[in-house]
């Protein structure tokens, strides 16, 4: 039995510091620190610590139980100094049901399979402005680019603030600090607004228009919807795909096989999305409880590691298999706030993977590159490649 504040482990110590700038890939990381129980970390600079669950069993059980486990309240420890939630992730059941209908109508399958062709373009377009050069940084010029991209369009943003409103998402999504929030929804706020006055079909304005319980929704909600859909969208996906890229640069078997057979693309990038999940929710403890050998406090934040629990050789043993079938990944989530947003994630990630292996089919770590690594949103600064023209 593990009690809070009494475990002063090296992996503790570890987790504590994979935030910021990391030293190396931190899924390496993460498979030296293995999968255990929930254990506490003590960080004096997070309020006073948190728990962390690494197994893919402890991870699915913890986000299904709403009774015990609160999404509100739980996510950053200067939420204090934030004037507003972020909607619907900080909200409960049946609240975040309620909320979630708002976006589901423009999430679907459907809806994202409509977008595939202006994907296409788009993807095919950035690509071809660098295919010739022989080289390119593929999270700055490709991975970042082209689901901003598609997610300005789909969301309704101006394309030429593309750029401002990814520097302010990727600041927040890192140091949590409370003036890019509040610039942030100052953007959407003024979106929102002008949204108002028009009918367009983006998605912005079909939350600027919608009707809660056959009500308008007023404007602070729709601000604070609008404007977590808005990070969601614009840190996630560049981080997942240029993981997938790094990945097959250096497996060869691997891309020869879907460069030959592109129908195999779409089991490989649920293997991918499983080996390379970036997104690790937190909840709090509801009341004092015992959950799988931890004593929990109330009020005490957990850290959900999606980034472990995806890798946990109990669930999916050992190895990487690009046509597993079927795979249980929680790269999107679980519970009440799976990702609404997955079906349109999934089909960029799928266009993004065809488009490049279509154009550059081979080709490989530049040798004189220098990744780095960050979190707490696992990621890479760039991805310098390289091939044959």
């Amino acid at each position: 039995m593990t009690d809070r504040g009494l475990e002063r482990s090296p992996v503790g110590s570890v987790r504590a510091q994979m935030n910021g700038p990391l030293p190396r890939d931190p899924f390496e990381i993460l498979d030296e620190l293995g999968h255990r129980p929930p254990y506490w970390v003590a960080n004096p600079g997070d309020v006073d610590g948190y728990w962390v669950v690494t197994r893919y069993a402890d991870a699915v059980a913890l986000l299904q139980d709403v009774e015990n486990f609160s999404s509100t309240r739980a996510h950053i420890p200067i939420q204090s100094q934030m004037e507003t939630p972020m909607i619907p992730i900080e909200t409960d059941p049946p609240e975040t049901q309620r909320i979630r209908k708002l976006l589901m109508a423009r999430m679907t399958a459907a809806q994202a399979l409509k977008l595939e062709p202006r994907m296409r373009e788009l993807a095919a377009g950035i690509i071809a402005g660098f295919r010739d050069r022989g080289s390119c940084d593929a999270v700055l010029e490709f991975a970042r680019v082209y689901p901003i991209a598609v997610f300005l369009e789909f969301f309704g943003l101006p394309p030429e603030r593309g750029e401002e409103f990814r520097a302010h998402a990727h600041r927040f999504l890192r140091k949590f600090d409370p003036q890019d929030w509040k610039a942030i929804r100052a953007i959407v706020e003024e979106q929102v607004q002008a949204k108002r006055r028009g009918s367009g079909e983006d998605l912005l304005s079909a939350i600027a228009t919608s009707e809660l319980d056959g009500v308008p929704l007023e404007l602070p909600m729709a601000v604070n919807l609008a404007s977590t859909v808005f990070l969601g969208g614009l840190e996630t996906l560049p981080s997942n795909l240029g993981w997938s890229l790094r990945h097959l640069a250096t497996d060869p078997d691997a891309r020869e096989r879907i460069a030959a057979r592109p129908e195999r693309i779409p089991a490989a990038l649920e293997e991918l999305l499983r080996l390379y999940s970036v997104a690790n929710p937190l909840r709090r403890a509801v009341r004092d409880l015992e959950f799988r050998g931890a004593r929990m406090r109330a009020d005490d934040r957990i850290h959900v590691s999606l980034s472990s629990a995806n890798r946990d050789p109990a669930e999916f043993g050992r190895g990487v298999h690009l046509d597993r079938e079927p795979n249980r990944h929680l790269g999107f989530g679980a519970g009440p706030h799976r990702c609404v947003g997955s079906h349109l994630a999934r089909r960029e990630l799928r266009v993004a993977l065809e488009e490049w292996h279509s154009a550059i089919p081979v080709y490989r770590i530049a040798r004189d590159a220098r990744i780095t690594y960050q979190g707490p949103i696992y990621s890479m600064d760039s991805l310098p490649l390289e091939w044959d023209v």
